[in-house]
């Protein structure tokens, strides 16, 4: 199974879940070089890890967080390519209608908005699709 997975260090342990702090690196943050770029980028985030049963993880454990790639590949289109689409189409459907231009963007940056609205309505169910495990 393809996944993606990032060492991380164990944070949190409650009952069958733990929070895991991961370094999130981008892809440029490993070049020799990134001390001159001010593009590599290096963030620290918390994941919260379901634990199966025969899991035993404590406070200050190195852990291996994964992910499915078709998990993480339904992310990007939830957090990506469906606001652009939004976007794309509001701002065509205006200017179709022979709108001004500042209607036609703030009515196409309106409805991503509200498309951002719907998600964190839907934050709880959403995050129950996406399951990371430790390896």
């Amino acid at each position: 199974m393809d996944e993606v997975s990032h060492l991380g260090l164990v944070e949190k342990v409650d009952g069958d879940k733990a929070t895991v702090r991961i370094l999130s690196v981008s892809a440029c943050s490993a070049c020799k070089s990134k001390g001159a770029c001010s593009i590599s980028e290096m963030k620290e985030k918390l994941v919260e890890v379901h634990l199966k049963e025969s899991q035993d993880v404590k406070i200050g454990d190195n852990v291996n967080v994964a992910i499915a790639q078709k998990q993480g590949d339904k992310a990007v289109v939830l957090a990506y390519a469906i606001p652009i689409l939004i976007f794309m189409g509001i701002l065509a459907l205006f200017t179709y209608l022979k709108t001004s231009e500042l209607l036609a963007g703030i009515g196409a940056i309106g409805g991503v908005g509200l498309y951002f609205i719907v998600l964190r309505l839907f934050k709880s169910k959403i995050e129950s699709q996406f399951m990371f495990y430790i390896k």
